[in-house]
């Protein structure tokens, strides 16, 4: 068997196998603290590849192996470009293209959901667990800027309502780092739990890329940036003009969630350069609440 090892972003470790003539993806976890979620990860990606979408597909997860001390995924291996090399020869058909099939997955996943009421406890426990996650994370201490943004955030979530919000169906970290290009098919990837499982997560998870460039922000290679703002500008105002007309569930708490999702991001922070990235951004998404 032959082995390239890749980190993963949730500290799990990724490796590429050759098995005889065959590639296969092997993603797992010594971390007894991450096992269960790997495993409902593993659950949730086998759940979406037995669900047809259009131009979208999910890489087959062929085996799960646990005891008490790891987790192993065995996945199918798809040969693809990832979005930088994608959208940097995309034309603007394709770049449409995409954003029809993005929509349409997410409709997808409405139709799949409920409308059910979320109560206003969920937010606010949420926000408890971050903010205590804020003030242990040592690079953020003495940050005045944080303090006061986490002062604003603590009075936007104590006076946040319940929701109702389509809840049954999102893929739970739907950013442009997970979607794999392959000809015109694209393939999600690194399903993940999330605390409401709703579509408006996957909306805010696409829009953290287009609107908020965080995907590109974490790639390392050059790549022509102008080219990628216009990309994701033109993505976002479709994402955005679509979700807006139809539903008024995204009008309404789309902000809050976007919030919600930055400070996730924020609590484990451990660059000072993203620190401040993150900070504009709060600070940009808490003045057009």
């Amino acid at each position: 068997m032959k082995h390239i090892d890749v980190q993963g972003h949730s500290g799990c470790r990724i490796e590429v196998v050759r098995e005889g003539t065959e590639l296969f993806v092997y993603k797992s976890t010594s971390d007894k603290g991450y096992l269960n979620r790997l495993c409902d990860q593993a659950a949730k990606q086998r759940q979406a590849s037995a669900i047809g979408y259009r131009q979208m597909r999910v890489p087959a997860v062929l085996d799960v192996s646990r005891d008490e001390a790891s987790a192993v995924i065995k996945m199918e291996y798809v040969y693809s470009r990832n979005f930088i090399e994608y959208f940097e020869q995309a034309e603007a058909s394709q770049i449409h293209n995409l954003t029809a099939v993005l929509i349409g997955f997410i409709e997808h996943e409405v139709s799949l959901s409920r409308m059910t009421l979320v109560p206003a406890a969920v937010m606010r426990d949420k926000f408890a667990s971050v903010e205590a996650h804020v003030n242990a994370n040592a690079l953020l201490s003495g940050d005045d800027e944080v303090s006061r943004l986490m002062s604003q955030m603590r009075a936007v979530f104590a006076n946040c309502g319940d929701m109702m919000l389509p809840v049954g169906q999102c893929h739970g970290d739907l950013t442009f780092s997970n979607i794999l290009f392959s000809g015109n098919n694209y393939y999600l990837i690194d399903f993940l739990d999330s605390f409401v499982e709703t579509p408006l997560m996957d909306i805010v998870k696409l829009r953290q890329d287009t609107a908020y460039g965080w995907s590109q922000l974490m790639y390392t290679r050059h790549f022509d940036a102008v080219r990628q703002q216009i990309v994701n500008r033109k993505i976002d105002a479709e994402l955005h003009a679509h979700f807006a007309k139809k539903y008024a569930w995204y009008t309404r708490y789309y902000g809050m969630m976007q919030l919600m999702n930055f400070l996730r991001i924020l609590q484990y922070v451990t660059d000072p350069a993203i620190v401040v990235y993150l900070k504009n951004t709060i600070a940009d998404i808490y003045g057009n609440l």
